[in-house]
């Protein structure tokens, strides 16, 4: 929905909306929750925390930075940018957020080379080995790291190795 109100664009984390002169996804996307953005908080006690997790004061969920990222920063694959969804070749395949350990607004996955690193960002421990994830397409899946992440055979987070 953001997608449609917004020139077909994803919407920044922190680590980027700042810099580029932007709110960060979650006071963004307020306005298609049925908020503000100055009264996302409210979201923060409901829709962007998840019940099973046990920081009542930090978001539950992280966006993929795939989605902000430009040619100059370090990342694996070729200088591109995938701040539009059209751009997204597989967007049911494409993870946009899932649950983060960090309590930040985003997830890293440009380092990720092993399983293990994934576990140190997604957070596996609230549901029994498995995580929410969001879709670029918008459905939600409840699933294990592995069939989002497990290399070489499968990378749902960054747009050019999607499944």
């Amino acid at each position: 929905m953001y997608a449609d109100d917004n020139d077909d664009t994803f919407p920044r984390s922190q680590h980027s909306a700042f810099a580029n002169n932007q709110l960060p996804w979650e006071r963004a996307v307020a306005p298609q929750l049925g908020s503000s953005t100055t009264a996302w908080t409210n979201l923060l006690a409901g829709t962007y925390h998840c019940v099973a997790d046990q920081h009542p004061s930090t978001l539950s969920y992280g966006m993929n930075v795939y989605f902000e990222l430009g040619p100059d920063d370090d990342y694996a694959g070729k200088p591109q940018t995938w701040r539009k969804l059209v751009q997204i070749r597989r967007p049911a395949a494409m993870v946009s957020t899932a649950e983060t350990s960090t309590g930040t607004d985003h997830i890293m996955p440009e380092y990720w080379i092993t399983v293990q690193d994934v576990m140190s960002d997604v957070d596996s421990r609230r549901h029994r080995a498995k995580s929410n994830y969001s879709f670029v397409d918008g459905h939600a899946q409840l699933l294990p790291i592995t069939q989002t992440f497990s290399r070489p055979n499968l990378d749902g987070w960054n747009p050019l190795l999607a499944p």
